[in-house]
């Protein structure tokens, strides 16, 4: 924590906070000042606002598993699965010709499916991680093959195409008043709400003080089981409404779509300052770390920059971080024990 003060007032500003609005800084320079014709426009941002929320809010999925010193990697497959249902309900059951007040008790249906999926999804995850004790990573990898093998099978491994609804349309690619992206404003009510969840609620305390030490967490009376069973269903649940987002602004659905942004919510959690250990995360902090990926990814397009060095680039940027974490969590605990030695009476 940075503190600053103002008279007899002092402010305490996160360091990572800090340094996340620096690196948007840095690199909104960077790009402005090698493509300032095609960076600084407003088609860009009214596009990067569009593009975004998909990826922001699986991450925000991906945050609150890690928090629990979890991942959960089949978000992305759920979100698929509740794509590809939606889309198939849309273009096979849906009548062609329905009035817009059926087409909008369809739209209710497929966010009902949505919920469902979540629901079912979330409870697969939560009872081999938080029930069985299985490692969340093999948990969720099994699980990801699972829901994606579900859409190969319900699409014959072909995706679902054809001409969606306008009301569905607006959702995805819409505006208003004329400006206002609707995906970005669904992102950010979402982005509210799951910031009071885990920053404002005995729950989001809960998950922290699990991940932190869930022995301890288990001695001071949390009930660990129903802290990490709920954390893998919110989770489920954020991937299955971006499903119907994904469905909403590219008008198809594909089992295997998306799978880059499991590798970028990782590292936009890392970013900002989700510990890959556990116990520490700010949801604000990981939006700042979406937007300064976005930037960076909007710069390599304009930039021509190769999906491969892209990827290369996210994956190395991802091990670095891991790594300073590593070592942040090492010196803490070395820090913790060399002021217990001092404070411990010495003996003759």
């Amino acid at each position: 924590m940075l503190k600053i003060s103002s008279g007899k007032k002092s402010i305490k500003i996160n360091q990572t906070t800090v340094q996340l609005i620096l690196i948007n800084i840095v690199i909104f320079a960077l790009m402005s000042y090698l493509r300032p014709n095609r960076f600084l426009t407003l088609f860009n941002f009214q596009s990067m606002c569009f593009q975004f929320p998909e990826p922001a809010l699986l991450t925000i999925g991906i945050a609150i598993t890690m928090i629990t010193a979890g991942a959960d990697l089949s978000i992305v497959s759920t979100a698929n699965l509740v794509a590809t249902l939606n889309g198939m309900l849309l273009l096979y059951v849906m009548p062609t010709d329905a009035s817009s007040g059926t087409v909008i008790l369809y739209l209710a249906l497929c966010l009902l499916i949505a919920l469902a999926i979540g629901l079912i999804c979330g409870t697969i995850n939560g009872i081999l991680v938080a029930k069985l004790g299985i490692f969340p990573i093999l948990a969720t990898l099994g699980t990801m093959n699972l829901f994606t093998g579900i859409s190969t099978i319900l699409t014959k491994g072909q995706g679902v195409f054809g001409a969606f609804p306008d009301e569905l349309v607006f959702i995805g690619s819409g505006m208003l008043f004329g400006f206002l992206p609707v995906p970005l404003v669904i992102f950010l009510v979402i982005l509210a709400l799951v910031y009071l969840l885990i920053h404002k609620t005995p729950y989001g305390l809960k998950t922290q003080w699990f991940g932190s030490n869930r022995r301890a967490s288990f001695y001071s009376g949390i009930d660990n089981v129903k802290t990490v069973f709920r954390t893998y269903m919110f989770s489920a649940l954020l991937g299955a409404f971006t499903g119907f987002l994904i469905l909403a602004r590219t008008n198809s659905a594909k089992a295997d779509y998306g799978m880059a942004y499991v590798m970028q919510a990782l590292l936009a959690s890392v970013l900002g300052g989700v510990s890959p250990l556990g116990g520490k995360g700010n949801i604000f902090n990981v939006f700042l770390a979406i937007i300064a990926l976005q930037f960076l990814d909007s710069g390599f397009n304009f930039l021509r920059i190769s999906s491969f060095i892209r990827s290369s680039t996210y994956g190395a940027l991802l091990i670095i971080g891991v790594f300073l974490e590593y070592m942040y969590k090492k010196r803490q605990e070395k820090k913790m024990v060399k002021r217990a030695q001092e404070a411990s009476p010495k003996t003759s």
